[in-house]
């Protein structure tokens, strides 16, 4: 049942390239906040091959999964051996996952020797890849995570461009554009909730106690005795205030 919900769900929201849909790059069970998203107010990513990234806040040494199957086509592991070591490249250690329908998912900034994955290797959705790091550009740990295609540009040279994502949690699932500050539980194996970001979460909402056998009794002796009070009350403002 939960295999149908899900390729239900995969048919319904990937029509195209474009708009397939991905799991969240980290394992089962944890949370994470996005903090960078295409069109926020702050954000780094102004190239073509990074417009549509996003970046999640990840302490170092966390489990990074396939958010898509595919095939590993491009990999490094080897740098930022020692905290003094100047970045060598933006992404510093990566993963980059080629699917089906021609795009690329790259899993950037990852742990130093942190990569679990080979060359060539076909991984499925959710499958381990390595452990987030802060190796690259980057001035505090996080994922870096960004699906692109290869297009022509005006003079004829192929370039990657990145493409928007959306992701899913649950089963059904529940699909959603990444938002600032949001925050995501990896969780694959049953209902979820909508992720939300602080900002967004529903106010408090009052829901009446549900009645007990002799509720009334007690409520109706609570309403006698606060008549009381107020008769008493009444009666002791009229004596004083009438000397």
């Amino acid at each position: 049942m939960r295999a149908a919900w899900l390729a239900i769900g995969i048919l319904w929201a990937a029509p195209a390239a474009a708009e397939a849909i991905y799991r969240l790059p980290w394992g089962d069970g944890l949370s994470f906040m996005f903090t960078q998203v295409p069109g926020g107010r702050i954000t780094t990513h102004f190239t073509k091959a990074t417009l549509h990234a996003v970046d999640i806040s990840m302490p170092p040494g966390m489990p990074v999964v396939a958010a898509r199957a595919g095939i590993v086509e491009a990999l490094e592991a080897h740098h930022g051996a020692s905290p003094g070591d100047e970045p060598l490249t933006y992404e510093g250690n990566f993963v980059r996952v080629r699917h089906a329908d021609g795009t690329a998912a790259t899993y950037a900034h990852l742990k130093h020797r942190g990569v679990a994955v080979d060359l060539g290797e076909r991984v499925q959705s959710g499958q381990f890849l390595g452990y987030s790091g802060d190796s690259g550009d980057v001035d505090v740990p996080h994922l870096h995570f960004v699906v692109t295609r290869a297009d022509k540009n005006s003079a004829g040279w192929v370039e990657e461009v990145s493409v928007p994502v959306r992701f899913y949690v649950g089963v059904p699932p529940l699909v959603f554009a990444p938002r600032p500050a949001v925050r995501a539980v990896a969780n694959y194996s049953g209902p979820a909730e909508m992720p939300r970001a602080p900002s967004e979460t529903p106010g408090f909402a009052w829901r009446p106690p549900e009645r007990q056998p002799g509720d009334e009794l007690r409520a109706f002796g609570v309403l006698v005795f606060c008549l009381a009070c107020a008769v008493a009350g009444l009666a002791w403002f009229w004596r004083f205030s009438s000397r």
